[in-house]
């Protein structure tokens, strides 16, 4: 799905660490992240509770800006997968 501010998955992180889990991660489609609220679970932020933070690059002008060495952030490029789709239907 997407994130913008984050509180929902902020909350259900920070619930399931709570729960005993040992770590929590997350997955996100589309990285929105207005006004560079990707900053708050980063290393040292307020809702630092991901231990990793996977996104695609659907919205490279966000992407683009994260920090990744020393982050919590991965970034998934979708490049081959939307080829490989627009090759495979577009034949069908």
């Amino acid at each position: 799905d997407l994130v913008q501010t984050g509180g929902t998955l902020y909350e259900c992180g920070k619930t399931l660490k709570a729960a005993g889990a040992e770590s929590v991660s997350a997955y996100v489609s589309h990285a929105v992240f207005p006004k560079e609220s990707w900053k708050r679970f980063d290393v040292g932020g307020d809702r630092a509770v991901f231990e990793k933070f996977w996104i695609t690059n659907s919205i490279p002008t966000v992407t683009n800006t994260l920090p990744i060495k020393d982050s919590i952030f991965e970034v998934l490029d979708l490049k081959n997968i939307i080829i490989h789709d627009l090759d495979h239907y577009s034949s069908v």
